[in-house]
């Protein structure tokens, strides 16, 4: 009886929680869209390619969405059984507020399962091949991504850059010159890549001259870069951490400490990314809280602003709490977990109260 009543529980949950990421990825899209019709025109990037960029973009754009929809979701769901005195029937034939809440826990492992193949496999590849799409379009071939890096063609250079930070700064840069037959002349590498009051420079260089009868080397800290990548070409570069899988982030992570550079940013994405399945849960345990809590005897549209309230706080507490963490020297676990149980510790205590 209470097995058959948890899969009710849960089928309600799930598919309304399913119809809230839906619209609200629609919401998503069409603002994304709105955003990148701004480069419609540059380059060979038409509108059909800003369609299909916003479209292999939407996995990311579920995952930055996903503990709010699950909130939105359950509350609606929930709300539609008390509302229809599913859940008075329910505890009257013997079933605790907590068995409910728990029940409702259990659907939230299904989520968990769907964001964690969306946040490891499909939105790294998807957002991977987005952003090939658009740099290439914009750069009308002159830029492409690669398992290696990047490379861009630029007058008689080709360009190769392991990596670009969100900063901007690029990491491991060669740049190779050719001359007019396509005879290699000279090899610049450098270990980064800056700018410095407006110019760029290459930092710990190596330049190797070839000559038809000898290789001419110069070792040299720090020389100016004449002819770098256009900002707009550099900015469509920029790495975006959030679009990695654990697994990228963890090699990108060691990439950056091997080189002595900041690693907390990246470090706090994995954590933010670790923590993803449990803030669902909260999420699932504070719209059950809410349930039978404050929200009992509202109307169903109070819920739904109420969710989107509770989510969007969420939201902003997560995107701001790490990085205000990283600002004053707090660790990054501690930056993403605070938010976890300031609003878990807000659920328990609502459950508690409500019995």
């Amino acid at each position: 009886m209470i097995n058959r009543l948890e899969r009710y529980i849960a089928r309600h949950v799930i598919s309304a929680s399913l119809l809230i990421l839906f619209l609200l990825i629609i919401l998503r899209a069409m603002f994304s869209f709105l955003d990148e019709s701004k480069s419609i025109g540059k380059g060979s990037y038409e509108m059909a390619d800003a369609l299909l960029f916003v479209a292999l973009m939407l996995p990311q754009k579920v995952l930055e969405v996903f503990p709010m929809g699950v909130l939105i979701g359950s509350l609606f769901g929930l709300g539609m059984l008390a509302a229809n005195n599913e859940l008075t029937v329910m505890r009257a034939a013997g079933m605790t507020t907590w068995k409910i809440a728990g029940a409702t826990l259990k659907a939230s492992l299904i989520l968990m399962i769907a964001a964690l193949v969306l946040s490891e496999i499909v939105a790294p590849v998807a957002s991977k091949s987005a952003q090939q799409l658009r740099t290439a379009a914009l750069s009308e071939g002159k830029i492409s991504r690669s398992a290696t890096g990047l490379w861009a063609k630029r007058d008689n250079q080709i360009i190769h850059i392991a990596s670009i930070h969100k900063s901007g700064e690029m990491h491991s840069v060669s740049i190779f010159e050719l001359d007019k037959d396509y005879r290699l002349t000279k090899l610049t590498e450098a270990k980064n890549a800056k700018i410095i009051e407006g110019a760029w420079f290459l930092f710990e260089v190596t330049e190797e001259f070839f000559h038809s009868d000898k290789i001419d080397k110069i070792l040299t800290d720090k020389i100016k870069w004449q002819n770098p990548l256009d900002e707009d070409n550099i900015e469509t570069l920029t790495l975006q951490p959030e679009t990695l899988n654990i697994k990228g982030l963890l090699k990108y992570q060691q990439y950056l400490s091997n080189n002595t550079l900041d690693s907390k940013e990246v470090e706090l994405v994995i954590w933010q990314k670790l923590f993803l399945p449990l803030s669902i849960a909260i999420m699932m345990l504070l719209a059950a809280s809410f349930v039978f809590g404050p929200m009992r005897d509202v109307s169903m549209g109070a819920r739904v602003l109420t969710g989107v309230m509770l989510g969007f706080g969420f939201h902003l507490a997560k995107q701001s709490f790490g990085p205000i963490s990283l600002i004053y020297g707090v660790s990054p676990f501690v930056g993403a977990f605070i938010p976890l149980v300031v609003f878990a510790g807000f659920a328990y205590w609502l459950m508690r109260k409500s019995g």
